[in-house]
């Protein structure tokens, strides 16, 4: 009983310890708003413009530009872009060389990958995996 009760305590205490970006250095974003938005690895570039929301991860060489707002558990990471008045909300990720612009969404538990590219009114989420094309209009689930 003992070593169960050990083991419960130590996994419930390493997801504490958990590092946002598997441990790359980085700072928490202050939102416009003075919020204090989620991480964002040295090494990636966010406009003071943009909204992150407290639990968001942008990793690697990532970039997060203009009115973009990312929120949730969204994590943006590696090469990846998301700019204008795009939203990244809930568990989605985009990575890679992934792109995002104008008004395009991502959520849900949506992968956005590859040199894919998202724009217009598009929507993407649930469990829809994009990659290596470019998506201006419809609704992809």
């Amino acid at each position: 009983m003992k070593s169960l009760l050990s083991l419960v305590f130590l996994l419930s205490f390493s997801t504490v310890l958990a590092t946002p970006c598997n441990g790359q250095e980085g700072s928490f974003f202050i939102n416009a708003t003075g919020e204090k938005g989620g991480f964002v690895a040295h090494t990636a570039h966010v406009d003071a413009t943009v909204y992150l929301g407290k639990s968001v991860q942008i990793c690697d060489n990532a970039q997060v530009l203009d009115q973009a707002q990312i929120t949730g558990n969204a994590i943006i990471s590696e090469d990846a872009v998301v700019y204008d008045r795009a939203k990244v909300f809930g568990q989605a990720q985009v990575y890679e060389t992934a792109v995002v612009w104008e008004d395009a969404q991502v959520y849900g538990n949506a992968h956005v990958y590859g040199f894919a590219g998202l724009k217009g009114n598009v929507q993407v989420y649930g469990i829809a995996r994009m990659f290596d094309a470019t998506y201006d209009r419809g609704f992809y689930f």
